[in-house]
């Protein structure tokens, strides 16, 4: 909403009894970003989430549509791109005179940008682009409720005389989950853009702080819903590569205030961010396999990777040392070879050859790269590496198929590299050293994930020795310009341990509409890899929230899941869903695939299937450890 435009409050929504969940106490002042005017007092925080599509609402939120703000802008960008099909994304000029939200403008946006920074004058720009007609009926295939007439100002969630847009949370949740898991056809590049800016905008932008988790973020600065004149509510959504998320609304507040006060609900407790039980059953979706290595505009063979290391185990210290024959730079000083570095939030270390060591575990792993410590929750450190695309690509062949011919190397490296160009997956990381994105070990040692906080060697701690006398490749010059060569046609950009004989489309597994299937050259019918596992009830009602009474497998529009009762009411998971569930009490190895049966038996249910892993894309081969890594 631009600052000094007089507005109506919309007629107040009645908040009743007291906010089971935590109150926030905010000193609310004003400051850049999506925020409209100076608050103060106690504020509510409701979060709310979707499971199994419904929506899950806490105790005495306010109850239908809401007026939304600037959440719409995303869905204004859609309805550009299917007014002007096949043209690039403007570039708008906002200055002091365009009345944005912020008195000196913003300068020459773009898409990505705009978004981030949630600009006015940009999104306005776009809505008065768009026939009306177009405009209304986007926003209400989002689910929206559209003031008639429409205009740009109301487009774009700020007072029209016909009334604020406005939307039931669920239904905001739902436009955003597709946002992400749906492609835009002719306007895809736009819808790259817009994640981009998503992302961005959890990173530096107003939703700044929702970044760590890994989240695409969008907030907005709604009249206050209850009506008090001179006063704001505050909107933030956040989601995940999973298509998990939340929507958070502060009252009173700024969107920006509400980002922040829901990074720091994230933040509390432990990972994963969401309880298991409050996650929505919308699963990963397939991103667009590439046909090459080049993402937008960047060749994803030329820049660094960013890796988010060791998550799993949750460290609270970390050491460096460096292996390498120099003295290298960091935030602290020169760090002499063999020299080492209790590291602490806040440190930055130059590329080059570091051995970095978790004393509570005992794991330590090779990285040639730069790092960069940050400070997480509960006095955890976030250590992120920084590598040439070719040290990841080996790392992960290090992990994922060490001793594996020539040619399935190539292949898998290859596919890394398609993997890559679908974008990052981690907010300000690329990719995380776990099989959520790629098993990735840098120059060893390769180790295994029993569970969660857990890990078991693979190999003899001398069989990788860092940095002094491992200086093989996992992946020569060669077997490097053929990958690139290989990736820039089309291929799996997903592998997996073993197909179990049948590989799987992505729709099988994650929905979407990708339905090709890359088969197994390495397995036929025959080779199926069979697996039983045997879950107790009180495993399962753990992992699954409550009492189950059944559970089946079953197809729904060509897609695995597993179906069933608990507390008397209807279940429903996807493979994302069940697999995480299952694990956190379970462990890795409790869904080692998509199950092909799940029947009750007498204390408990028992599941069978074949492969492991997910069963699409290149087919690796299993080894024993492969059950441990999917």
């Amino acid at each position: 909403m631009s600052r000094g435009r007089a507005c109506t409050p919309p007629a107040p929504v009645r908040l009743t009894c007291a906010l089971a969940c935590a109150f926030l106490t905010c000193a609310i002042r004003s400051a850049p970003g999506d925020e409209e005017r100076p608050e103060s007092g106690r504020a509510r925080l409701f979060v709310f989430t979707l499971e199994e599509g419904r929506a899950v609402a806490p105790p005495d939120a306010p109850q239908g549509p809401l007026p939304i703000g600037s959440l719409a802008k995303p869905f204004v960008a859609l309805a550009w791109a299917r007014a002007h099909p096949g043209t690039p994304s403007p570039v708008v000029r906002c200055t002091q005179a365009s009345r944005c939200w912020t008195a000196s403008g913003h300068g020459a946006v773009g898409l990505v940008r705009a978004t981030a920074v949630s600009c006015n004058s940009y999104f306005r720009a776009l809505a008065a682009e768009t026939p009306s007609d177009t405009l209304a009926s986007t926003l209400r295939e989002a689910g929206f409720l559209v003031p008639d007439p429409l205009d740009a100002e109301a487009a774009i969630g700020l007072p029209n005389p016909a009334g604020l847009l406005s939307a039931e949370p669920a239904a905001v949740l739902r436009a955003y989950a597709a946002l992400l898991r749906e492609p835009w056809p002719r306007a895809e590049e736009l819808r790259r853009e817009l994640l981009a800016g998503l992302r961005d905008s959890a990173r530096v932008g107003t939703a700044a702080g929702l970044a760590d988790a890994g989240f695409h973020a969008k907030t907005g600065t709604v009249p206050a819903i209850d009506g008090r004149p001179r006063t704001s509510s505050g909107w933030a959504i956040a989601i995940d590569e999973a298509g998990r998320g939340a929507l958070a609304l502060l009252h009173p507040g700024t969107g920006r205030q509400a980002a922040r006060a829901l990074a720091s609900r994230l933040r509390v407790g432990a990972a994963p961010a969401f309880p298991l039980a409050a996650l929505p059953a919308t699963p990963a979706p397939p991103r667009p396999r590439g046909v090459s290595v080049a993402h937008g505009d960047r060749d994803v063979s030329a820049r660094p990777v960013r890796v988010s290391l060791f998550t799993a185990l949750a460290p609270t210290r970390v050491r460096a040392r460096n292996v390498g024959p120099s003295p290298l730079a960091t935030s602290r000083g020169f760090v002499g070879p063999q020299g080492a570095l209790e590291l602490r939030a806040g440190d930055r270390l130059d590329a080059g050859d570091w051995e970095l060591a978790l004393p509570a575990s005992g794991l330590r792993r090779g990285v040639r790269g730069a790092l960069r410590v940050d400070a997480g929750p509960r006095s955890l450190l976030r250590v992120l590496a920084e590598v040439a695309p070719i040290d990841y690509v080996a790392g992960v062949l290090r992990a994922e198929s060490p001793g594996a011919d020539p040619e399935l190397r190539r292949e898998l490296a290859a596919a890394v590299l398609r993997f890559l160009a679908e974008g990052p997956r981690h907010g300000d990381a690329d990719v995380c050293d776990l099989t959520h994105c790629a098993f990735f070990v840098g120059r060893g040692p390769r180790v295994a994930w029993a569970a969660r906080g857990r890990g078991a060697l693979l190999e003899a701690p001398e069989a990788a020795s860092i940095g002094e006398a491992e200086d093989a490749p996992a992946l020569d010059e060669l077997s490097w310009q053929a990958a690139l060569a290989s990736a820039r046609h089309e291929g799996p950009a997903r592998w997996t341990s073993h197909c179990g004989g049948e590989s799987l489309c992505p729709h099988a597994v994650w929905g979407g509409g990708d339905r090709r299937v890359f088969r197994c050259q390495r397995h036929g019918a025959g080779d199926r890899a069979c697996w039983t596992r045997r879950w107790r009830q009180r495993d399962v009602d753990a992992a699954l929230g409550g009492r189950v009474e059944e559970l089946h497998v079953a197809e729904q529009d060509g897609r695995w899941a597993l179906l069933g009762r608990r507390d008397d009411a209807p279940l429903r998971l996807f493979w994302d869903e069940a697999h995480a569930r299952l694990a956190g009490v379970l462990g890795w190895g409790a869904l080692p695939s998509p199950a092909d049966r799940v029947a009750r038996e007498t204390g408990g249910f028992r599941a069978e299937g074949r492969g492991l892993g997910h069963r699409v894309g290149l087919c690796l081969g299993a080894t024993p450890a492969g059950a441990l890594l999917d």
